[in-house]
């Protein structure tokens, strides 16, 4: 873990049994499994979601998209091991939001299965799994706080400092669950104060770029892109206007105030992955561009996504 330093010296948690069935959280070693980097979750039966500073210091400087990284399943599956890639438009390293994160794919099936994602809400108790000397794991309990951070769309976490245990190197990109129940919730990327404070990428600000083939990853990436070019999201009036008046399957999922390339990539992928909903998002922007340069381009990006359910 190597950017932001997480701070050495604290006490952790006692070693957590292994769970009768494989957990979706796995670990980021070397290649031979000497040293650990951080953590990654399972958000696909093939895809996994870690910190992109996670990859550089497992890589090295030169990290990015089609870099290798070796993982593998102690919590559950012990021998399991995969290489997971870099996809080309799942990797975030302190140019764009969502700032540190990177999607991985793996060269073998999953030992179990993906995790429930979940929504998070200030006042929340969580939960987090790290693998500092800990096989299977150790845990640390808190409470969401609410955004702040080194950048915007980062979410604070208060340990449960009077316990003792707090976030330690090698904690990076552990999910982050909720506090009673399984969900996933978003992704540790940061810690300070000793470990007593820590941030989170919630999952919900990561581009779904996940599960879709090389085609239309990339045709989803370029959609998205054509679209932060449009005034009616770079104008946050206008974007909000947008919003109001999406499906609400597409509202429930997506926030008008969120960094504009999060909230791009999540409105294409949700609208084309999830809900076939992309032709009418298409449509609803034409009206408001009034047939501009920009949402041209937009048409001729998304064209290869408008099957018959899109269209």
């Amino acid at each position: 873990m190597t950017r932001p330093p997480v701070p050495n010296g604290s006490t952790v948690s006692l070693l957590s049994n292994r769970p009768d069935t494989p957990d979706w959280q796995l670990r980021v070693t070397d290649r031979d499994g000497t040293a650990l980097h951080g953590a990654a979750v399972l958000v696909a039966p093939e895809y996994a979601l870690t910190c992109a500073h996670v990859v550089v210091e497992a890589v090295g400087p030169s990290a990015g998209p089609g870099s290798e990284v070796r993982l593998d399943a102690p919590r559950g599956l012990p021998g399991w091991e995969s290489v997971g890639t870099v996809l080309s438009g799942g990797w975030w390293w302190e140019g764009e939001a969502p700032w540190d994160a990177a999607v991985l794919r793996l060269d073998r099936t999953a030992p179990g299965p993906p995790a429930a994602t979940a929504r998070h809400r200030v006042g929340d108790r969580v939960r987090v799994l790290g693998f500092p000397n800990a096989e299977t794991g150790r845990w640390v309990t808190g409470r969401i706080t609410g955004d702040s951070g080194s950048r915007f769309g980062y979410t604070q976490i208060d340990v449960d400092s009077a316990t003792g245990f707090t976030v330690l190197p090698g904690f990076s990109g552990s999910g982050v669950r909720e506090g009673t129940g399984d969900g996933l919730l978003g992704i540790v990327c940061e810690a300070a104060a000793n470990g007593r404070a820590g941030w989170m990428i919630p999952l919900d600000r990561v581009p779904r770029v996940w599960g879709a083939g090389p085609d239309t990853a990339t045709a989803v990436a370029r959609t998205a892109r054509a679209m932060t070019d449009l005034r009616t999201l770079l104008s946050p009036d206008l974007r909000f206007d947008l919003y109001t008046a999406l499906d609400p399957r597409l509202r429930r999922r997506l926030r008008a105030d969120q960094d504009l390339t999060v909230f791009a990539s999540q409105l294409v992928s949700l609208a084309h992955e999830e809900y076939r909903l992309l032709g009418a998002v298409l449509d609803l922007l034409d009206e408001r561009e009034e047939g501009s340069a920009g949402m041209l381009r937009v048409r001729e990006a998304a064209a290869p996504l408008l099957t018959g359910r899109d269209g």
